[in-house]
Parts: structure tokens; C-alpha cells; sequence
């Protein structure tokens, strides 16, 4: 029986695509890197993140200051992000369930508090956990486990996209992947994941039968 949950933040509880290509399409006037545009969304949508760096010419080398960069600028436009509709009700029926709600995520503690305060979830989750690890998720679940004295099938990822499926099966952590995040439903049904959600009251199904 599951009794934790842990949601990744951006793509799955918000809707932050748009801003992203935003923010990464300003960096790459800066930084001279190819930008995104409309008609490249659903392709890039489909290829792994290290598939996308090297579509979009981003040296690897250089991902660590543009994520720093990114934060900052992602924090000066913070009011312009919502949660994903439907999600609210999400997190009110299983926490009235007994389930624990925390986040994971690879987005800073400030960014993310402030986002749920700006949309009224502030106290609605047990904790929130800042990933420093972008391409290794699993090291991040592993000590939030560890923190928890849980095993893997007292919990449950929610996460959408393939490197949180990737994470989860590294540690035995059954996985729900949300379709309306960063990846396409093609490329999480690649990583064959436990369950595969097209709408928020998909998850909250799924969710409440793991009780």
C-alpha cells in the first residue's frame, strides 16, 4: 500500500513549457545557440535531453551556468506560472486519503515555495527536496528514501518525463508518467513506466486504487 507520494514540480503540477522555451530561446541570443522554434516543440518533445542538447547545439559543458542563469530569470517571471488544472483537486483528495504528498525537483526550494504560495498550495505538501543531480534522479529519490526509512513500494513517483522513469528503475520505485508535461507520450512509453496518465483525474485514479 502506498502511503508517499513524490511529485516532480515542473511539467507535472505546472504548467511552465511555455516559459521555459521563453527563457532558454532569450539565453540562446545570448550565448549564440540555436533557438527553438514552434514547429520544433513536438520534436523535441520526443528525444531525450541529451538528444535535445546536442539538436540544439548547447555545449554540456556549459549546462551547469545556464542552468544558474535560467533560475534567475525563471524567478523574475514567476507570477506568470500555474498550476496544472485539475491538479489542486489532485493533491486535496489524496492527502485526504492519508497519503503523504511531497516535491522532487530540480527547480530551486525558493522558486518552488513561492509558486505555491502565488497559487494557494502553500502547507499542502510534506516537504520539498531540490535535486542537485539534473542527469541523475535516482541518487535524489535514493536519499529521500533513506531520509524516509521507506522501501520503494510504500511510494510513488509521479513524474513526466523519461529520465524520472529512468531514475525510478534504477531503485524498484513504481512510477505514474503524466502525458502534459516536457515528453511525449511516445518517448515515456519507451522507458515503460508503471502507469501512464493522459489527465489529472487519470492520476487521481490511479492514485487512490494504490491505497
Amino acid at each position: 500500500m502506498v502511503k508517499h507520494i513524490l511529485f516532480d514540480f515542473d511539467g507535472t503540477l505546472v504548467d511552465s513549457r511555455a516559459l521555459l522555451v521563453k527563457l532558454y530561446n532569450e539565453m540562446a541570443v545570448q550565448y549564440q545557440f540555436r533557438r527553438i522554434r514552434d514547429q520544433d516543440l513536438a520534436l523535441l518533445r520526443s528525444l531525450s535531453i541529451s538528444e535535445r542538447v546536442d539538436r540544439l547545439g548547447v555545449p554540456v559543458l556549459q549546462i551547469p551556468k545556464l542552468v544558474t542563469a535560467g533560475r534567475q530569470l525563471y524567478q523574475e517571471n514567476i507570477r506568470t506560472l500555474h498550476i496544472v488544472p485539475g491538479m489542486k483537486e489532485v493533491i486535496a483528495r489524496v492527502s485526504s486519503q492519508g497519503m503523504k504528498s511531497s516535491i522532487l525537483s530540480s527547480n530551486s526550494e525558493v522558486n518552488i515555495r513561492q509558486i505555491l504560495k502565488n497559487n494557494k498550495l502553500d502547507g499542502a505538501f510534506k516537504e520539498i527536496i531540490s535535486a542537485k543531480h539534473i542527469f541523475g534522479k535516482h541518487h535524489s529519490i535514493r536519499k529521500v528514501m533513506k531520509q524516509w526509512g521507506t522501501s520503494p513500494s510504500r511510494m510513488i513517483y509521479v513524474g513526466d518525463e523519461l529520465r524520472d522513469i529512468e531514475a525510478c528503475r534504477k531503485l524498484g520505485v513504481p512510477i505514474v508518467a503524466v502525458t502534459w508535461g516536457y515528453d511525449s507520450q511516445q518517448l515515456l512509453l519507451s522507458g515503460k513506466p508503471d502507469y501512464l496518465v493522459n489527465s489529472p483525474g487519470e492520476l487521481l485514479k490511479t492514485l487512490l486504487s494504490l491505497t
